[in-house]
């Protein structure tokens, strides 16, 4: 009775953590050969977009360390809420067409002239709150814009093994509040698009890349040394399929 309630407690912890944050995220994905100039180009026409939008939602560019891939994003309540946003920006009497021309009025009509920008695909994502893992007593909203770094891991689980893939990412988050280990993880799972064969994406923050990975070095010695950890670890059932580092802008 008391691991029910318990259970319980932390189902409504869980839950009230993540209604911080909108659980759909769209994202575009392009290619620049001036991945500079191109992300500057995308940041007016968030501005833009979060001032002239009646409802805008939490908009956000992701752009790649190491690499020419740069990503615009949108969070949503829900993918209706998405499709009606979208359904009013582009109507012939909406709001997007006065954006445009705002956007021309200060970058000019062939202002992606030179950068190389191809849109590469559209992706969606549903926020998975029960394999995500905040801190108790963190701000979500708070602590996002403080963690610009984000370590994006695609990941494909085995055929078969989904619900076992879950169970071990539960018992990990728990190992990790006994441990005292205290960063922020948030696992995706596609809705359409995605990285070729990957089940989850798991994102996790940090104040920057070295930041990042210098907590992440202690987080492992301390999981390595116990015996609870290596006991979720024993028997793998999933593969990393890609990995990226990246800087995000609000």
């Amino acid at each position: 009775m008391k691991k029910t309630i318990l259970l319980m407690l932390c189902m409504v912890f869980s839950v009230s953590i993540f209604s911080q944050i909108p659980p759909i995220v769209v994202v575009t994905e392009f290619e620049a050969q001036d991945q500079e100039k191109a992300f500057q180009l995308l940041n007016d026409l968030k501005e833009l977009e979060k001032s002239m939008a009646p409802t805008p939602p939490r908009i956000f560019i992701l752009r790649e360390m190491d690499g020419n891939t740069v990503y615009m994003g949108r969070a949503f309540n829900s993918l209706a809420e998405h499709t009606k946003y979208n359904e009013e920006r582009w109507a012939d009497d909406g709001w997007g067409s006065e954006m445009r021309t705002k956007f021309r009025e200060k970058n000019g009509s062939g202002a992606f002239d030179g950068t190389g920008i191809d849109v590469v695909m559209n992706h969606a994502y549903r926020m998975i709150p029960e394999l995500s893992y905040v801190p108790e007593g963190m701000n979500l909203n708070e602590e996002l814009p403080k963690n610009p770094y984000r370590r994006h891991v695609s990941i494909a689980v085995n055929w078969g093994e989904r619900n076992t893939f879950m169970n071990n990412i539960k018992a990990g988050i728990e190992n990790d509040k006994k441990l005292g280990n205290k960063y922020i993880r948030l696992m995706l799972r596609p809705i359409f698009g995605g990285e070729d064969n990957a089940d989850f994406m798991m994102v996790v923050l940090g104040e920057s890349r070295a930041g990042y990975f210098t907590g992440l070095e202690k987080r492992t010695a301390k999981r390595e040394a116990d015996g609870d950890w290596q006991k979720i670890q024993a028997n793998p059932i999933a593969s990393w399929v890609n990995e990226e580092s990246l800087m995000i802008t609000y």
